[in-house]
């Protein structure tokens, strides 16, 4: 039996609009990141020319701002270092 049968493929979520009730956390080309309230977390979205890269989830929408800002940092000196060839 394949290990893997049992797990069903994700659907990779759209780009959003403006018709959903998404808190936008950052804007800046390349990068777009937006959360979004479920009541019982946030879900944050992070997206590179409108292609999903990274999700994640927080407690409040300032560490959902947190967590972002954590992940684009990394982004950031990941694409300077493949810029100097590293």
């Amino acid at each position: 039996m394949d290990l893997f049968s049992n797990f069903k493929s994700a659907v990779t979520p759209a780009f959003p609009t403006d018709d959903d009730s998404l808190t936008k956390l950052y804007d800046v080309e390349p990068y777009t990141a937006f959360s979004e309230d479920l009541e019982f977390m946030w879900r944050w979205t992070i997206y590179r020319d409108q292609k999903l890269v990274q999700e994640g989830c927080s407690l409040s929408l300032d560490a959902s701002r947190r967590a972002v800002d954590h992940v684009l940092a990394f982004f950031s000196v990941s694409n300077r270092s493949q810029a100097r060839g590293e």
